[in-house]
């Protein structure tokens, strides 16, 4: 009798050497009564749908649970098990298991050697892992939890600085999260969307002490009536309070005033609980912070992705140079003001209502010097361009959202509103010519987007009504103070001034009607038709002051009065299908599109009518119980828009006029893309790699033509391709012994397009590797240490064509380094220097070398529950920053005036 105390191994081990010796024993001495004895258990296994199960573990055990036989099944889950003597014990069980199914077993009848069985589905959850040790992480199924107090420091200031030194997580200059690669496609606080997916503001304000776990949710479906239904790729970050059902209040009122004539104020004030969310902010500033940033549109608005639809983009500018690549803080002279509410009550019956509204007001300048030389086959065309840039701008969104999410249906409609402006004035100097210029916005948009998921009465199927309709102008005008090129614009007669007027008035209704079908079957279906429809209306002129300061209207067209018309009738069909170890789906959506454009000025009655399939295709294998191999294909037959299709010219800035000589343009895109997700919740070790090929294939092409002067650009009709190749790969690990986070990430892509200069053209092949890392540790109990570094390796080169000799080739590097050490002398105090070092390198031209050095202070009064923060920016008092590349045919050198030294004194009192 064997003791049931004895360690399973050492049972095993024993029961080795005696079943050995037992078949040598029989094999020799009485084989033809061991045959006479030999007894096989058989059976088949399925699901409870009649699917058979393949490859399930049979194993027949005894009453102390130690294994008698073992067997396993073959693809169509049959199996057997050889017995020597199936009666030698009172009591034996028969057990089957396999991944996705509860274990099922049944009792060993002497005599009956047949054993069905029927096995049932269960959600293959990975085991719950709780690391006890410092930093203490928690990971079940989808969900990985963070313990607040385990990676917070007594220097912090906001949840945010916690978010960022997580080890997976990567957070953008401009707020946006990332989580092993991926974009986080919403940020709740203890299960709501209270910023409407405008975070910025939350991770700033929120303290680390309201917050008791940041849990990182993949796979994350926020809908509940669709939660175990419909599968999605979505990681979502939430919140999680440390007492929801108290009344926890929150708040900061900071007050600073500092050198040259600099001063930040701020008030913010939290509500959060179970039933009420809010947080409200009132900001000035004009030491350099873009509160914009605050409520930047950084998730998902709401709990679906948003309508494909695309606002037409301002056409009008003041020049052509965009913003230097620094942190804004260097170079942005502004004075800002915002008011960000959000706010947030569910009922007792299960209704949310929520609002959210940002007013920002900010008057900035910009003053800068560009040099660009176009290198074309026997020419080059010079442009030099300084420009001192005054602007005001205005921006206010508000949007009032009602919701219920319950398991039974899923209702939500949000109403918006959307204003904004620009009023800029600049001082330009042109080629030697020198002129003012005034360009004035306004845009305005009203939506409204209405959902209503319920699930039928009795069946678990589910149908999804959508309804989105919006309403967006957003007129312009451009006043250059100047007869500037008056060949192209006033017939080569001299005048003084010019007027641009544009506006584009669009009204866009989306309508869908999906059935979503679950229930037991194999593979869930939906099957949705939809109504696109949008109406637009382009209207452009230009106005032209002569000499004797008559106003006449510019004379080589008619200017723009273009009807647009596009509807499209869709029905799709998709399919997905939910195993053991993968998933996979298919959509394949027929759309039919009629588009109609025409302006009888031009003779243009167009007629676009198509028929054509956008298949989309996804898969995910699961390698392991946290490791996945994803995969996506897609289709898509994409036409132009009114703005690809306008005849009359536009004076889009100084120096660049837009037309069109084509029809409508048609994009073919082709993308396939592949990724391998592995993640150690238990090691705090996470990594992904993805590779994706894009191609787009195009029936027009954009083709300049260049002068001393101007820049006339027209969309002309050209078999066009495009070829896009990347390869990203991140890993991120927390190492427990040094209380560090690292961090890298390497992105490595090949492109190929092709440009239309002067009606000859020039093919062009770019190279880049992008390598990146990042540390957080803190070092002895009182240094920290942050690091963030970037390395730009690009190579472009223009291929020679027949009948050119043209062959360029520019090697780029690039490096940016940021690092901030600090050190706390005392408990209440914390001293800190950063830098940021930024080198550029290119042949034949000089190399950029930037050291911007900060240093700062902050003590913490416990008594007075406020911060004292002193900051001094810019030791080495640089005011100028410049830019060399040479990039295509074109080599610029951008030089900006940014700010100088700084010193500001905060004084920030914490509720």
């Amino acid at each position: 009798m064997i003791n049931t105390n004895a360690s399973i191994l050492s049972y095993k081990l024993t029961n080795l050497c005696r079943f050995g010796l037992i078949m040598l024993l029989f094999s020799f001495v009485i084989p033809t009564i061991t045959h006479a004895q030999k007894k096989q258990l058989t059976g088949i296994v399925k699901d409870t749908k009649g699917a058979f199960i393949p490859y399930v573990n049979v194993v027949l055990k005894n009453e102390q649970d130690f294994i008698v036989a073992y067997g396993r099944g073959n693809e169509k889950g049959a199996y057997v098990l050889e017995l020597t003597d199936a009666g030698s014990s009172p009591k034996l069980f028969i057990q089957v298991s396999s991944v996705g199914y509860k274990k099922m077993q049944q009792p060993f009848v002497k005599n009956q050697y047949q054993y069905d069985f029927s096995m049932e589905e269960q959600d293959n959850y990975l085991s719950e892992v709780k690391i006890t040790n410092r930093p203490s992480v928690e990971s079940i199924g989808d969900t990985l939890s963070f313990d607040v107090n385990s990676f917070a420091r007594s220097e912090d200031r906001s949840i945010g600085d916690v978010i960022k030194r997580l080890p997976g997580i990567i957070v953008a200059e401009n707020g946006q999260i990332s989580f092993n690669g991926k974009q986080i496609k919403n940020l709740y606080i203890h299960g709501d969307d209270l910023m409407d997916g405008r975070y910025g503001l939350a991770t700033k304000v929120i303290s680390k002490e309201m917050i008791k776990s940041i849990d990182i949710m993949e796979h994350f479906q926020p809908i509940k009536v669709l939660k175990n239904k419909v599968f999605t790729d979505e990681v979502a970050i939430n919140l999680v309070l440390k007492n929801e059902n108290s009344l926890k209040l929150g708040g900061q009122a900071m007050l600073g005033a500092g050198l040259p004539g600099q001063y930040d104020a701020a008030l913010n004030a939290m509500v959060f609980n179970k039933k009420i969310k809010a947080l409200n902010s009132i900001k000035v500033n004009n030491s350099g912070v873009d509160l914009k940033d605050d409520f930047g549109q950084l998730g998902n608005s709401g709990f679906t992705a948003d309508i494909a639809n695309q606002k037409p983009e301002n056409i009008l500018s003041l020049g052509t140079v965009g913003n230097p690549d620094l942190p804004k803080v260097n170079y942005y002279l502004n004075k800002s003001n915002s008011i960000n509410t959000n706010n947030l009550i569910n009922l007792n019956n299960g209704l949310q209502l929520k609002s959210n509204a940002q007013l920002f007001i900010d008057r900035n300048k910009l003053n800068y010097s560009n040099s660009l030389d176009n290198y074309l086959n026997g020419d080059t065309i010079r442009y030099r361009e300084v420009q001192f840039l005054a602007n005001k701008n205005m921006l206010m969104n508000a949007a009032f959202t009602a919701t219920a999410n319950k398991s039974s249906y899923f209702f939500n409609n949000k109403l918006s509103l959307g204003l904004g402006g620009d009023d800029a004035n600049g001082y330009l100097d042109f080629n030697g010519r020198g002129f003012n210029q005034h360009l004035n916005i306004r845009n305005y948009n009203l939506a409204n987007d209405f959902n209503y998921t319920p699930a039928l009465a009795n069946s678990k199927n589910v149908i999804d009504f959508r309804w989105y309709v919006s309403h967006f102008n957003n007129p312009q005008r451009l006043n250059i103070d100047a007869g500037l090129n008056p060949d192209q614009i006033n017939e080569g007669n001299p005048y003084a001034a010019s007027m641009q007027h544009l506006k584009t008035p669009t009204f866009f209704s989306n309508v869908t009607l999906a059935y979503r079908i679950f229930g037991e079957h194999l593979i869930q279906q939906t099957y949705q038709i939809g109504v696109v429809n949008e109406r637009q209306q382009l209207t452009s002129s230009i106005d032209l002051v002569q000499l004797d300061n008559a106003v006449t209207e510019y004379r080589a067209d008619v200017g723009n009065d273009l009807q647009w018309h596009r509807d499209r009738a869709f029905v799709n069909a998709e399919y997905s299908i939910k195993r053991d170890h993968w998933k996979a789906s298919v959509s394949v959506p027929l759309t039919g599109q009629s588009i109609r454009y025409q302006q009888n000025e031009y003779g243009l009655d167009v007629q676009n009518s198509r028929l054509f399939i956008n298949p989309n295709a996804n898969f995910t294998l699961n390698t392991g119980e946290e490791d996945y191999l994803e995969g996506n294909y897609s289709f898509n037959k994409n036409f132009g828009n009114i703005t690809s299709i306008y005849r009359g010219a536009v004076l889009a800035n100084y120096r660049t006029i837009f037309a069109n000589k084509t029809d409508l343009q048609e994009q073919e895109l082709s993308n396939l893309r592949l990724g391998y997700n592995f993640k150690r919740s238990i090691i705090l070790l996470f990594a992904s790699a993805r590779i994706n090929y894009k191609r787009v294939t195009a029936n027009t092409i954009l083709s300049s033509d260049l002068t001393d002067n101007v820049q006339r650009t027209v969309l002309l009709p050209f078999q066009n391709n495009q070829n896009t190749l990347s390869l990203n790969a991140e890993i991120s690990k927390f190492i427990f012994a040094l209380n560090t986070t690292f961090s890298a990430s390497s992105v490595v892509s090949r492109s190929n397009y092709n440009q239309l200069i002067n009606n000859e053209l020039y093919p062009f092949e770019n190279k880049s590797l992008i390598l990146s890392a990042q540390i957080e540790s803190k070092l002895f109990g009182k240094l920290t240490l942050s690091y963030n570094g970037s390395g730009f390796w690009n190579t472009s080169e223009q291929k020679p064509v027949s009948g050119t000799s043209l062959n360029i080739m520019s090697k780029t590097r690039r490096f940016n380094q940021n690092v901030n050490l600090g050190y706390s002398p005392l408990k209440n105090l914390l001293i800190d220097v950063s830098g940021r070092h930024i080198y550029g390198k290119q042949a034949n031209i000089s190399n950029i070398n930037y050291l911007f050095t900060d240093v700062g202070t902050r003590y913490k009064v416990v008594k007075w529950h406020t911060d004292f923060e002193f900051k001094l920016s810019n030791l080495a008092n640089i005011k100028t920053y410049e830019i060399f590349n040479l990039s295509s045919n074109q080599f610029y050198v951008s030089r900006y005036e940014i700010r100088g030294r700084m010193a500001i004194l905060r004084a920030t009192f914490i509720l």
